[in-house]
């Protein structure tokens, strides 16, 4: 009965230990949402549940904007003026961005619109709803949970069994193994290419300081969806998979479907099909993907890219990433026709290189240095080995998790379909002895999660 009270407990002091007064911040967002929410459960006037939805969405963004976006704007709005002979002071107000602050915002928004559209029954206990919110496994960085999936799992009582405690402890592994032994390592790597001019750098360099980021930005972010899985597992929760060997993917859609599939489908959910106004638009399988051919669906596919991108961050890199993602959904419906499902090796080959190039505006520090890069791996004459700065062991590290990779792939399915389930349980034991004791030998200072920041 009491165990509830306890997690709410335990999640409030996990968000204070970093700045307890943005604890307040995300209490008062969220008790905008709740009581939102119920005024819109107890009428059925039209006007009036739009006001509450709008009203609580409003202030949802006004916070979010307020938050993470004053500067943006402010520069943006300066840059422009100063074309027109105006000079606005520098902005002086120092504004720190509340950790986990798009998450949480995304999960109580979703969690009012559900109960607009009447998918959704508004929950009548206030500590219910903000442990939705503030659960703290994965309040910081995901996934984005939704209020149909976790508050049924807060009301009625959880069992913790043995196999939750054993799936628990092994994600756990496996996501500090992705994040230390990994992650981590490979920083170093790609902190080092990226502060150096791209100008310097050869076409090889440029690919191999790329694809060390993406394989980087998987283990870490993956790695903290584990753990946080993981953890819920531990507390009896059942969380839904946040990743599916995205590198895998044969197509643009596809990369989208098996990547933060948490977001992707939210954004699907709630910004995508509405504009569209489709009617039937719920799917569980994640992705972003022009629905149909008309000329609106394109806009809207852009827009909630764009959106997307801005999502990550308050800067143009990151809405030129979600512009570059847009382009190549629109190009891949546009050449769907073509039968890439027989030529499985190049479509998948495209699609990685595809996939591992938009990581460029994501990681680069200016506009300049992203144009400078594309540039570069568009130039046929920059493909010189002569002008190689990378050492070569960039080069082995790359390739090396990209077979690792796949092999792991083709053993995981190897073994779900030939060996029973004892021999699994003992494979997955001594796997999780190995990343015991290779997690205990490097765990000397873990670096911040990549995702933190947004």
């Amino acid at each position: 009965k009491y165990r509830k009270y306890l997690l709410l407990f335990f999640s409030l002091v996990f968000y204070s230990l970093w700045k307890w007064e943005y604890l307040f911040l995300m209490l008062f967002s969220s008790t905008i949402d709740f009581i939102a929410s119920q005024k819109i459960e107890k009428t059925e006037k039209k006007d009036l549940r739009k006001f509450w939805l709008y009203l609580a969405l409003s202030i949802d963004l006004l916070i979010l904007i307020i938050f993470k976006y004053s500067y943006f704007i402010y520069e943006n709005l300066s840059a422009i003026l100063r074309l027109i002979g105006f000079n606005l002071s520098s902005l002086e107000i120092q504004i720190i961005l509340p950790l986990g602050i798009s998450f949480y915002t995304f999960q109580s928004m979703s969690y009012t619109i559900d109960v607009y559209r009447k998918e959704l029954k508004a929950s009548n206990n206030f500590f219910d709803f903000i442990i939705y919110v503030s659960f703290w496994p994965q309040l910081i960085a995901g996934p984005i949970l939704r209020a149909g999936e976790v508050i049924p799992q807060i009301i009625n009582e959880r069992k913790i069994t043995r196999s939750l405690i054993d799936s628990g402890v092994f994600l756990i592994l496996v996501g500090l193994g992705k994040k230390i032994l990994i992650a981590d390592n490979l920083s170093e790597y790609v902190d080092l290419s990226f502060s150096m001019d791209p100008m310097e750098f050869s076409a090889f360099d440029v690919w191999v300081s790329t694809f060390l980021f993406g394989f980087q930005i998987y283990f870490d972010f993956s790695g903290y969806s584990d753990i946080a899985i993981g953890s819920a597992n531990l507390l009896g929760f059942h969380f839904p998979d946040n990743f599916n060997w995205p590198y895998l993917a044969r197509n643009p859609r596809e990369f989208w479907k098996r990547w933060h599939i948490s977001l992707s489908s939210w954004v699907r959910d709630y910004i995508y099909l509405p504009m569209i106004k489709k009617e039937n638009f719920h799917n569980s399988e994640g992705g972003l993907d022009v629905i149909n051919s008309s000329e609106k669906s394109v806009y809207v596919l852009f827009i909630t890219w764009f959106i997307m991108g801005l999502w990550h961050g308050a800067s143009w890199n990151f809405a030129l990433w979600g512009v570059y993602h847009a382009f190549f959904i629109f190009l891949y419906r546009k050449i769907n026709t073509l039968n890439f499902k027989s030529l499985p090796i190049i479509s998948w080959a495209i699609t990685i290189i595809i996939s591992m190039a938009g990581w460029i505006p994501f990681r680069s520090s200016s506009l300049e240095n992203t144009f400078k890069m594309y540039s570069i791996i568009l130039n046929p004459f920059r493909y010189n080995l002569f002008i190689q700065k990378t050492p070569a062991k960039h080069y082995y590290i790359a390739l090396s998790l990209m077979i690792g990779m796949i092999c792991f792939y083709i053993g995981s399915v190897f073994f779900s379909k030939y060996l029973n389930l004892k021999q699994i349980e003992r494979l997955k034991n001594i796997l999780i002895i190995i990343l015991t004791f290779l997690v205990l030998i490097y765990l000397k200072t873990v670096k911040q999660f990549i995702y933190f920041q947004f």
